[in-house]
Formats: structure tokens, C-alpha cells, sequence
């Protein structure tokens, strides 16, 4: 390993940011884009982030191979359930809504970095426009089907969550969920609507949840082949 002031060089896993904190351990996070960022304790010598590092090679590994491949989309790729991306010439930079097309405007010069963003942006924005207009219709028949009773919906883009319930029946609805078969939206709908019962992963939620969910363990296993990941 190479050490500098504020990074540390892996032959396995390259730079490793260091950064100084507050608090009495050393900790390993992995960025989304895969790196790796060590919190280290002031006064406390960079060679504690090299032992941890060797004591957490396997569990490193694990982890960095369950984040998601960088995704590309092309011109003409359909979008969600009813969306289709264009990715079009144009004089500026820009996103458009029009019917159901993503209009992405590009100028001949535009970086591949901002491109790849704008795209994204415009995904982004269709997913969302389809989740408002079709999740909270959907959660609405499934509670009334079940006998679930929540407060309210909002949405999120979470990289790494479906779904979420509070203690207070808000249910939080990632707009990623318009990738999704309609089989498993159901089931995220209904796992989180299984929320208002059980606010914890217990064998009565489970027990649950199969019986307002078919095959709910079978589907679960299945969703682990998707990401929320945009």
C-alpha cells in the first residue's frame, strides 16, 4: 500500500479517500460510484485503516459486486410502461415531455458526461410523471382489497430502496418502480402496505404478507435481480 495525506493505495481496491472525523472508530464506506471513503479518527494513525481494510477484504468484495453496472439507454429504448426515448440534434441542451415521448436535445458539442445526465434527467422526470399517475390509484385498490390503512403517498428516487413505510402510514413509492413487471410492483406495494401492521421484518409479517401476496417469497427473490438504480 502507498499512503499520502488524505488517501491510501490499494492494489485491489485503488485510492482510498481518507477523512478525518470525529468519534472513536475507523470505518470503511463504499461510494456509489464504488469507491472507497475511510473515516478515521483524528489522532488515530492511518496504518488502523490498512488492518480493517485487511480484516475486511472478503465482506468489501461481497458488497462492491451487489452495486449496479453503470446502465446506458438508446435512442428509441422504451421507458417505464408507456414512455419511449429520443435522443435528438438540437441548438441547445434540453429535455421535453411530449406525449409520451423523452425528447433529449443535444448539441454536437455536448459532452458525453452531460449527455449521459440530461438522458437521465429525462428518464427521471417520464418515470415520475407515470408513477404520480399510476401507484397511488394502484396502493389505493390494494389497501381497500386487504384492508391496509395508510396516511399518505409521496415518491422518491432512492438508489437502493423500493419502498418505505413510516410509523406514521406515509408510504414512500421510488419512481424506479415503473421498470418493474406489474407482478412485483404489486408486491413492493403490498410489502410496504404490510408496513402499517408490522413495522418490522418479524415471522408475522412474513406470515402476512404470503397471505395478501402469492408466491411473496418466490417475488422476492426475483425483484433481487432488479436495481432502483437509474
Amino acid at each position: 500500500m502507498v499512503r499520502s495525506s488524505s488517501s491510501l493505495y490499494d492494489p485491489e481496491f485503488g485510492d482510498i479517500e481518507i477523512r478525518r472525523v470525529k468519534g472513536s472508530y475507523v470505518r470503511l464506506k463504499i461510494q456509489t460510484n464504488g469507491r472507497l471513503v475511510a473515516h478515521l479518527p483524528r489522532f488515530v494513525a492511518v496504518k488502523e485503516v490498512e488492518r480493517l481494510l485487511d480484516k475486511s477484504r472478503f465482506n468489501l468484495r461481497q458488497n462492491l459486486h451487489q452495486i449496479p453496472t453503470k446502465k446506458t439507454y438508446a435512442d428509441g429504448e422504451q421507458i417505464g410502461k408507456s414512455h419511449r426515448l429520443r435522443i435528438k440534434d438540437g441548438p441547445r441542451e434540453h429535455i421535453e415531455l411530449r406525449g409520451l415521448d423523452i425528447n433529449i436535445y443535444i448539441k454536437p458539442t455536448t459532452a458525453e458526461a452531460t449527455k449521459n445526465q440530461l438522458i437521465k434527467d429525462g428518464i427521471a422526470k417520464a418515470l415520475r410523471k407515470e408513477s404520480k399517475a399510476y401507484l397511488p390509484r394502484r396502493l389505493k385498490y390494494l389497501a381497500m382489497t386487504h384492508s391496509f390503512g395508510y396516511e399518505r403517498v409521496r415518491f422518491t428516487h432512492a438508489k437502493s430502496r423500493w419502498g418505505s413505510c413510516s410509523t406514521s402510514g406515509t408510504i414512500s413509492l421510488n419512481i424506479m418502480l415503473m421498470t418493474l413487471p406489474n407482478d412485483l410492483i404489486d408486491y413492493v406495494l403490498l410489502h410496504e402496505l404490510n408496513h402499517t401492521k408490522h413495522m418490522d421484518h418479524s415471522r408475522e409479517f412474513w406470515a402476512n404478507l404470503e397471505k395478501v401476496c402469492s408466491h411473496a417469497k418466490r417475488k422476492r427473490t426475483w425483484l433481487k435481480q432488479f436495481s432502483p438504480y437509474l
